[in-house]
């Protein structure tokens, strides 16, 4: 079976280059840049975990394709006689017209255990959302949004403090399992894909504007932000004064009772680093940076009794 790739991501990279180790031929890559257009968002979005794969296939020698349209994917797999596809790290729909160009399917990895977080983002999304449990499936594409059927699964917790950075090397290491253990057994015909069963949910697309720091909202829930968007993501953030400050770090203080308005700093006695107050409880930011990576935590340090400030309408690319 010779497989079409298609994606634009570190996770695409990783399968491309586990394939050949498993066995598994490699028909060709096509890929998407590192900025692109797309429905939802007219001026277009960046993806956070861009992978050059132009140039990896290129020393790779593998045949490559720059994504424009859909239907150059179907002139490419012929080209490159493709006769499977698996989309990873991948962001537009693949039309049925396309997908019947492969005789032995149109396969996806998506990052949750379908039919839970179907959509853009389902790893921030579970983080978001408090879950206990995440994992990827690998399934068949069909006309809706992830909601075909399945050939396997795998999963791993979540735990108190987990990063979305463990999730994503998570879902990578469940991802590659899944293809090493399904591909095998569809191209011999002997995987078929079982229907998705339960209720679903849906996750819709985030960007970077979507980690402003509401300091109204509970130490808890911030707290679960700061974990959610942070690296490889761009991170919550916040304004004091004309700065924007990153938080990648923080954790809700347990200790005394603070009082003050939602976004207030404070330094408290013994906490070497600075206290912000919300809505409900007291945050402790232990790492922060300005958009360039200059560290903030000194200012932070001498601006007790200053307050964070809202300014929402930011623009940017796609949690993803």
């Amino acid at each position: 079976m010779r497989v079409l790739l298609l994606g634009g991501t570190d996770l695409t990279k990783a399968i491309a280059e586990m394939m050949v180790k498993v066995g598994l031929d490699r028909a060709g890559v096509v890929y998407v840049p590192r900025a692109f257009p797309i429905s939802y968002e007219p001026n277009g979005v960046q993806s956070s975990r861009f992978a050059d794969l132009g140039a990896w296939c290129a020393a790779a020698n593998v045949p490559s394709l720059l994504y424009e349209r859909p239907d150059g994917i179907g002139t490419f797999a012929e080209a490159c006689r493709a006769d499977f596809a698996l989309a990873a790290g991948w962001y537009h729909l693949v039309p049925r017209v396309v997908r019947s160009r492969f005789a032995a399917g149109c396969a996806g990895v998506h990052a949750s255990l379908l039919p839970k977080f179907r959509g853009g983002a389902p790893l921030n999304w579970a983080l978001l959302a408090g879950e206990t449990q995440a994992g990827v499936s690998l399934f068949e594409l069909g006309d809706g949004i992830d909601d075909g059927p399945l050939y396997g699964q795998r999963s791993f917790p979540i735990g108190p403090r987990t990063r979305i950075a463990d999730l994503v090397a998570a879902a990578e290491s469940a991802a590659l399992a899944l293809v090493e253990e399904c591909l095998p057994g569809v191209a011999a015909g002997r995987l078929v894909p079982r229907p998705q069963e339960g209720a679903p949910s849906y996750g819709l697309q985030r960007a970077p504007g979507d980690g402003e720091i509401d300091w109204t909202q509970s130490a808890v829930d911030i707290d679960r932000l700061v974990r959610a968007v942070g690296r490889p993501y761009p991170g919550a953030f916040s304004y004091l004064h004309d700065t924007q400050v990153i938080v990648w770090e923080a954790e809700p203080f347990s200790g005394m009772p603070i009082y003050g308005r939602p976004g207030q700093l404070a330094l408290l006695p013994g906490e070497p680093d600075p206290s912000v107050v919300t809505g409900s409880g007291v945050l402790i930011v232990t790492q922060a940076s300005r958009s360039n990576g200059e560290s903030v935590m000194p200012r932070l340090r001498r601006s007790a009794n200053q307050r964070f400030e809202s300014r929402h309408g930011r623009e940017g690319d796609p949690d993803r």
